[in-house]
């Protein structure tokens, strides 16, 4: 019986490890938290991307609506980059009013401490023009 109870927890905790991983995950860089923490206040977030980020990468439609401050949904490693994938809903939008309420994704690629990529991935559910 005490087996079968080591057996099963033994299985549980290997089940859960890929979940755990990815949750705990990587820590953003703090240039990357910095962003994240001004996003929510779109002076704010035009000015820190403009801090980090090199001229042309981030598109600025990305600065013309109030957003919600992003979830960071992914990190990885991808050509010498360090990648964040993040999620964050429209608030409000006087650019595009079908944009309220979508959520959009989006990547950012950092490397020495600057914004090297943008990539659009979304918006989640649904089609929005600028």
């Amino acid at each position: 019986m005490k087996r079968n109870r080591s057996w099963a927890r033994f299985l549980l905790v290997f089940a859960l490890l890929p979940f755990l991983v990815a949750v705990v995950g990587k820590k953003p860089i703090p240039q990357m938290q910095e962003v994240i923490d001004a996003f929510a206040d779109r002076a704010k977030r035009a000015a820190v991307l403009e801090k980090y980020a090199d001229p042309g990468v981030v598109p600025p439609e990305l600065t013309k609506c109030e957003m919600a401050k992003p979830v960071l949904q992914k990190t990885e490693e991808k050509g010498g980059l360090t990648v964040y994938t993040v999620e964050s809903r429209v608030e409000e939008c006087k650019d595009s009013p079908a944009a309220k309420g979508t959520v959009r994704i989006f990547s950012l690629g950092w490397k020495d401490g600057r914004i090297k990529s943008f990539a659009w991935g979304g918006p989640k559910g649904g089609k929005v023009e600028y």
